[in-house]
C-alpha cells in the first residue's frame, strides 16, 4: 500500500474546499484529485476510520477549513463590488462540468433514463421555494436558526453529490451572501456573539447533512449509478438557470457584463476541460 504524503493530501484538500466557497461542486473537485472514494468510505465508516484512517481525516478536514476561510474572504469582496461578473464566472464554471457528467452515463440516452434528469431538476425547484428571490435575513429566533440548520444540511449533503454546488444552492436559497457576511465578520471578531451562534447551528446542519447524504450516495451510486447521474444533470442544469435568471436582479455597467461574460468563458473551459476523473 502506498504511503499517504500529507502535504500532497492538504493540498489536494485545499482544492476541494474551493468548492465550498466557490459555486463548483467539491465533490468533483475531489473525484478529479483521487479523494473522494477514500473520504466517502470513510465517512460511511466513521467509526472504524478514526482510528484507521484519523491522519488522513485530520489533514482533509484542516486544508477545506483553511481554504474555505481563505476564499470565503476573497468571494465575499467580490460580490459586493462585482456581483454580476462574479456570478457570471459562477455559472461558466458549473456548465463547463455538465459534458463530463454525460460520460459518466455510458450515453445511454433511453426516455426512461432522462426522466430522473427531470425528477433532478423538479427537485431543485422545489428548494429554489425555499428562498425568497433575494437574500435571506439570518436570524436567531427558533424559526431562523431552524432555516439556518435546514440551509447548512442542504449545502454540505449536496457537497457530496458529484456535480452539485453547495454554495450554488445557498446562492439560490438566499444564504449564500448572508453566511459569506457572518464568516467575514467573524475573521474581524465583529458581532461575535450572534455571529458564531450562527455559524455554530450552519454547522451541525452541515454535519448532519454530510453524514446523511454521504449513505446515500454510496447507496445509490453502488445500486442505480446511471440513473443518479442523470438525476444529477438536471439538478445541475436547473441549478445554473436559476443562478443566470438571479442576474437581473441586479443593476451593473457595460462593462462589469463584459467582464462578467469574459469570465464565464474561463470557468467553463477551466471546469470543461481539468475538472475530470
Amino acid at each position: 500500500m502506498k504511503k499517504d504524503n500529507y502535504l500532497v493530501i492538504f493540498c489536494k484538500s485545499f482544492i476541494v474546499g474551493l468548492g465550498i466557497i466557490f459555486p463548483i461542486s467539491a465533490s468533483y473537485l475531489a473525484i478529479g484529485l483521487g479523494i473522494y472514494r477514500r473520504l466517502l468510505d470513510d465517512i460511511n465508516n466513521l467509526k472504524k476510520s478514526i482510528k484507521s484512517d484519523f491522519k488522513f481525516l485530520l489533514t482533509v478536514g484542516l486544508g477545506i477549513v483553511f481554504s474555505a476561510l481563505v476564499s470565503c474572504l476573497l468571494v465575499n469582496f467580490t460580490l459586493k463590488k462585482y456581483p454580476v461578473a462574479t456570478l457570471l464566472c459562477f455559472t461558466g464554471l458549473i456548465i463547463g462540468g455538465i459534458p463530463e457528467l454525460f460520460k459518466k452515463t455510458d450515453h445511454d440516452y433511453q426516455i426512461k433514463n432522462f426522466m430522473w434528469t427531470v425528477i433532478g431538476v423538479l427537485l431543485l425547484v422545489g428548494i429554489s421555494f425555499l428562498g425568497n428571490g433575494g437574500n435571506a435575513i439570518l436570524t436567531t429566533n427558533a424559526l431562523g436558526l431552524t432555516k439556518i440548520f435546514g440551509a447548512g444540511a442542504l449545502a454540505a449533503g449536496s457537497m457530496m453529490i458529484p456535480g452539485v454546488s453547495g454554495s450554488a444552492l445557498l446562492v439560490i436559497i438566499g444564504f449564500y451572501e448572508p453566511m459569506l457576511a457572518v464568516i467575514s465578520q467573524t475573521v474581524k471578531f465583529t458581532n461575535l456573539n450572534t455571529n458564531i451562534l450562527i455559524i455554530a447551528v450552519f454547522g451541525i446542519g452541515m454535519l448532519v447533512g454530510l453524514f446523511t447524504i454521504s449513505r446515500l450516495m454510496g447507496y445509490f451510486l453502488e445500486k442505480y449509478e446511471k440513473q443518479t447521474y442523470f438525476a444529477v444533470i438536471g439538478f445541475v442544469s436547473a441549478s445554473a438557470i436559476n443562478i443566470i435568471i438571479s442576474l437581473f436582479s441586479y443593476a451593473c455597467s457595460t462593462t462589469q457584463i463584459i467582464i462578467g461574460l469574459v469570465l464565464a468563458v474561463i470557468g467553463f473551459i477551466l471546469s470543461f476541460k481539468y475538472l475530470k476523473e
